[in-house]
């Protein structure tokens, strides 16, 4: 799989596109045009391009004052300060279905080395949390541009985490589409699934190659729409392999694996393992340190795997 640039630069890159025949189409950033791509937006259409300064709950309330006025306000912040300074606005975005679409950028640990204040590992359990959010983590570039596109469609507020400062190889084809509560079958296995979303999905597929070496046949289903949530996929691949695996850059609470647990309780329960974030702050290191350090490599994940099932 060749690498490519990463999701954040390809998602920028297609916003402008959009926005060149789609005059609604703006965007709210706090003070990071440069960190997550946007300066040629803010070159090209500076009257649709808006900096509040550092001020995220400002950010998010003049969004919904936008979108109220008929704009499609796009919220640039990193992941780690939109959803905690200003999940109350997000909430007041979400009570009167405002048309936003919160841009998560640097999720996960991909800010590494300036530690857990910087670190958006709960960010999907506080967005889950809300009604009428939709949540999505793409895995790849095309992935990415698909859900943003998607987005432009959906009535009500969604919330994309994207995947920034680190390289993700790509599974999809270019045509590739996006579909809110789908799912994609990346491997086809009979022995475990691999769930994943995100950064991880991409990581998930080298761990199967790394267990097909060993005789074992695991599938691998990417969830890029994490709510809603392909609760049929979950289902049939609980039903065919008897064992889920689920691998995240977030705690283990209330992210994907929470919600893929709670599916299968209600539908086919089976064993499920976890692998993420526990519940305590990372070292300080950079990204790809942290990753190894909490077991979310390839190799980390195939040994787990391993273990989980000798």
């Amino acid at each position: 799989m060749a690498s490519t640039p990463d999701c954040a630069t390809a998602f920028s890159a297609a916003l402008l596109e959009l926005a060149r025949t789609d005059e609604r189409i703006c965007i709210v950033n706090n003070d990071s045009a440069e960190t997550h791509s946007a300066l040629g937006f803010q070159s090209e259409l500076p009257d649709r391009f808006v900096d509040v300064g550092i001020a995220e709950q400002n950010l998010v309330g003049v969004a919904i004052g936008m979108a109220n006025a008929g704009l499609r306000p796009f919220v640039y912040s990193a992941s780690c300060f939109m959803a905690s300074r200003a999940l109350e606005q997000i909430k007041n975005a979400a009570y009167t279905n405002a048309n936003v679409v919160f841009c998560g950028f640097v999720s996960g640990l991909a800010y590494g080395a300036l530690g857990g204040t910087h670190h958006a590992v709960e960010d999907l359990a506080w967005m889950r949390a809300i009604p009428r959010m939709t949540v999505l983590a793409p895995a790849t570039p095309v992935d990415t541009v698909a859900a943003l596109r998607e987005a432009l469609t959906h009535d009500g507020p969604v919330y994309i985490r994207i995947v920034s400062k680190l390289d993700t190889p790509e599974l999809f084809p270019a045509d590739h589409g996006f579909a809110y509560g789908g799912s994609e079958q990346l491997r086809e296995g009979e022995d475990v699934t691999l769930v994943g979303t995100g950064l991880l999905t991409s990581r998930l597929v080298e761990a199967a190659d790394l267990l097909a070496a060993d005789g074992v046949r695991a599938g691998v289903l990417h969830l890029g729409s994490v709510q809603p949530i392909d609760a049929e996929a979950i289902g049939r691949a609980a039903a065919r392999t008897g064992r889920l695996v689920v691998a995240e850059d977030h705690v283990l609470n209330g992210g994907l694996g929470g919600a893929v647990a709670e599916t299968v309780v209600r539908t086919h329960p089976v064993p499920v393992l976890q692998i993420g974030v526990p519940n305590e702050y990372a070292p300080i290191g950079p990204a790809e340190f942290l990753y190894e350090h909490f077991g979310l490599t390839p190799q980390g994940i195939a040994k787990r795997v391993r273990e989980w099932l000798a």
